[in-house]
């Protein structure tokens, strides 16, 4: 009787375990060399890891059960490999501050399968064959960013990775500035997401054009419903990553977001957020904000995004040159800068609740965007507070103030009503801003993860009104200026 107990229960695990993730494939593995594309490699084991948090509104859209906490963690650590699992370590190369660097790759990630298109991608697992000499860990202090800040992009309707979960372990040292916990997240998001502008430079530089080839062919099967089989499918690829590209950094620029780190290795072909480190919100500076204490002379500044997405595609077209057929003109930068212009002007025309397009828009919150920064006024809650009348005393009394009442009166019947609506729909009360995610790290290093999940839950409705986590719309505390947001993780 009590073997067909442990027989039933071990079924019982089994059948468990398979209903919480099973993968189907992996199709970078499939349809790609391990000579060229990726090196095979096994998760390095953390000691007792824990299951932080989980990304259950993510859970759902996959349809995954909620199992065990425990085996969970072994689970998403990496520690057991679930079946179907193929895991490897993609290699690319990148430009990184300016300069070319010949070879990187997942240094401290794993893909470790698909669920039909979605890829499973784990960051922290170990050091991998691309490692140059790291320890190929991620901290429980980077983690915990990325994990809310991929949530929070996602429900402000930014294409973004998303974070499936947080696992930890108190018992695996990190060492960093300082020694710190480890930790694991898994990224989840079409596998094309994890192809960078980067991985198509490392082939190209080595002369292996008939990779780069291969990989463009991946992506073209890979990103689109019914890929284009003429001859021109590679210049449609570039020009489709162009717009991609520009749409994206236009909806950063909206919604004040700053990446911190725009290499070609951080930028992936299909317009999504990817590789968050030390990123931020603008909030009461926005010309020459940089998040990243390690850039020095600005490059990757909030107003310089649009220029630096710009470059990384001029190399992005050097490495596919050997493909893009020069009977058919393509000229990716001019695409580029039409497809960020015409939605970074659509989004900031929403954003000041017009209707139509009028061109004298553009010198309207042109003028405010330097009138915030001149006065140092909080982006946010400016944007939020615009559709309540609500103007800073600084301001009033400046030309805009009069021409923007003008320009309302333009759109007619539209009533004040339905333009508060529509414009609290575009102008976020919640966003992640840095001592947020400060605040759930303290709190997480001394065993407290209870404001990672209200943070979640929070930064899930950044439109709503949530009486009870008004204290969450103010503006950041003195001593959130002081913060400083490193690369190392």
């Amino acid at each position: 009787m009590f073997v067909l107990s442990l027989v039933y229960l071990l079924i019982f695990f089994i059948f468990n375990v398979e209903s919480f993730l099973h993968f189907n494939n992996n199709t970078y593995v499939e349809q790609l060399s391990s000579n060229y594309f990726y090196s095979s490699i096994k998760p390095k084991p953390v000691p007792e890891p824990y299951l932080i948090s989980i990304n259950d509104e993510l859970m759902n859209l996959l349809s995954l059960s909620m199992i065990d906490r425990k085996q969970m963690a072994e689970l998403l650590s990496g520690n057991k490999l679930l079946s179907g699992s193929k895991p490897v370590a993609m290699i690319y190369a990148g430009h990184q501050f300016g300069y070319f660097t010949s070879q990187l790759g997942d240094g401290r990630a794993i893909l470790l399968g698909q669920i039909n298109q979605w890829a499973f991608h784990a960051k922290g697992t170990g050091p991998t064959q691309y490692s140059r000499g790291g320890d190929g860990r991620a901290v429980l202090r980077s983690s915990i960013r990325e994990y809310l800040v991929s949530e929070a992009m996602f429900h402000l309707g930014i294409e973004t990775t998303r974070a499936l979960s947080l696992v930890g372990s108190v018992n695996l040292p990190v060492y960093r500035e300082t020694i710190e916990t480890a930790a694991i997240v898994v990224r989840v998001a079409p596998i094309a997401a994890f192809v960078r502008m980067g991985t198509f430079e490392i082939f190209s530089v080595r002369g292996q054009y008939e990779q780069v080839r291969q990989l463009a062919d991946f992506v073209i099967n890979n990103m689109y419903y019914k890929p284009k089989l003429d001859k021109y499918r590679y210049n449609h690829l570039l020009i489709d990553i162009a717009h991609r590209t520009g749409i994206l950094i236009a909806y950063w620029q909206a919604f004040g977001f700053t990446h911190g780190v725009l290499n070609t290795d951080n930028m992936n072909v299909i317009g999504s957020t990817i590789d968050y480190g030390p990123f931020g919100f603008v909030e009461d500076k926005i010309y020459g904000y940089v998040p990243n204490h390690s850039d020095d002379e600005g490059r990757y500044a909030f107003d310089r995004q649009p220029s630096i997405g710009a470059w990384n595609l001029a190399k992005l077209r050097l490495a596919l040159n050997t493909l893009i057929d020069t009977t058919k003109h393509v000229n990716e930068q001019n695409e580029f800068w039409l497809y960020f212009n015409l939605t970074y002007d659509k989004l900031m025309r929403q954003k000041l609740g017009l209707t139509f397009y009028l061109q004298s828009d553009k010198w309207l919150y042109e003028e405010i965007l330097r009138l915030l920064d001149l006065y140092h006024i909080d982006y946010t809650k400016f944007w939020r507070e615009l559709a309540d009348d609500i103007i800073p005393n600084e301001i009033q009394q400046e030309s805009w103030f009069n021409i923007y009442k003008q320009r309302l009166a333009k759109e007619g019947s539209y009533a004040k009503k339905i333009r508060r609506e529509r414009m609290n729909r575009i102008n976020p009360k919640y966003i992640l801003r840095s001592y947020m995610a400060q605040i759930a790290i303290e709190k997480a290093q001394q065993g407290d993860f209870n404001e990672i999940d209200r943070l979640l839950h929070l930064l899930r409705r950044p439109y709503d009104e949530q009486p009870d986590m008004n204290d969450y719309a103010k503006t950041s505390p003195e001593w959130a200026k002081k913060l400083i947001i490193s690369c190392s993780s």
